[in-house]
């Protein structure tokens, strides 16, 4: 994509699974790429298996100094970050006997863990580059990591599901304010893909007291075949790189997920029926706050994206 080439953007999670597959597609079109992650030995992995990646820093997502130090360093190499890919994220496990981790078994510092790296970790970095993004004045785009498990919730991986859904909330609602900028911002939501989420999660759940529990640390040879046969992380990089081109609002790799979100939305459909207090209608001023004029237009962008094709 010839509009990409020279201009710079930063992965998280970008040593491995969707962020190395997004690196890798980057670097083919032509980008200037750094990509972050908090594991030092797999950014090693991914300089050696990528010689021609621009940077790899080591960031801590969830903290906000980390994302100053690294958004510098990679500005002084590279130039200024046009394009964010806030894709850092952590598993919430299984219990090592196999049974699901459901909210009644959860250890507290669990579900704190998950929600610190994947919903703050996604909002500390998207408000830092964002920041950059406007006071530069140019365009630029935000890419934000979320699943399947962002707009869907099977009982079993509810911490996930709540991070992953803050995710999409975030996203939908940055999308709002930065478009008068002309900054986009996309959200990412696959289902199954190629990567090392779940080594990486054991090992990120055993750097916090009480996290790991009684959780699996080794992945069973179902969960490793399984995985394998996964979707290719560098195809998904390419949707990315499609979907910023087109200001897309959402990207979603796996349409075979269609029939269960039209099944969550029917059951919300269904909901909405009379008024708790027959006659009421919200406030004007209430009932406009909550609309987003990104809903409205991005279908209408799709189909146009659709008929150019």
């Amino acid at each position: 994509m010839e509009q990409f080439a020279g201009r710079t953007a930063l992965i998280t999670g970008g040593a491995s699974g969707i962020g190395l597959g997004m690196a890798r597609a980057f670097l083919a079109a032509g980008l200037r790429v750094a990509i972050a992650d908090i594991n030092e030995a797999a950014l090693d992995a991914a300089r050696a298996a990528l010689p021609e990646l621009g940077m790899a820093v080591k960031l801590d997502v969830t903290r906000a100094a980390d994302w100053e130090r690294g958004l510098d360093a990679v500005e002084a190499a590279l130039g200024g970050v046009e394009i964010l890919c806030n894709n850092a994220g952590v598993a919430q496990g299984r219990f090592a006997d196999g049974r699901e981790m459901t909210v009644a078994a959860m250890p507290e510092a669990l579900w704190r863990m998950v929600l610190e790296i994947n919903a703050t970790g996604t909002f500390l970095g998207a408000q830092a580059a964002a920041r950059r993004m406007l006071a530069r004045g140019q365009w630029g785009h935000i890419v934000n990591t979320a699943s399947t498990g962002g707009l869907m919730a099977p009982g079993g991986i509810a911490a996930y599901c709540a991070s992953k859904y803050a995710v999409v909330g975030l996203s939908e609602a940055m999308r709002a304010e930065l478009a008068p900028a002309g900054i986009g911002v996309s959200v990412l939501c696959p289902g199954g893909v190629r990567s090392n989420l779940f080594a990486s999660s054991v090992a990120v759940r055993a750097g916090v007291p009480g996290a790991s529990e009684g959780l699996a640390t080794v992945g069973s040879e179902a969960l490793r075949i399984e995985q394998a046969q996964r979707m290719d992380p560098v195809v998904v990089g390419e949707m990315v790189l499609r979907a910023i081109a087109g200001n897309a609002m959402y990207i979603i790799p796996h349409p075979e997920y269609l029939g269960h979100i039209e099944e969550r939305h029917a059951a919300l459909v269904a909901a909405f029926g009379e008024s708790a207090q027959p006659g009421y209608r919200d406030t004007v001023v209430t009932f406009e706050r909550f609309r987003n004029p990104e809903y409205a237009r991005a279908p209408r962008a799709q189909a146009a994206r659709a008929a150019e094709k």
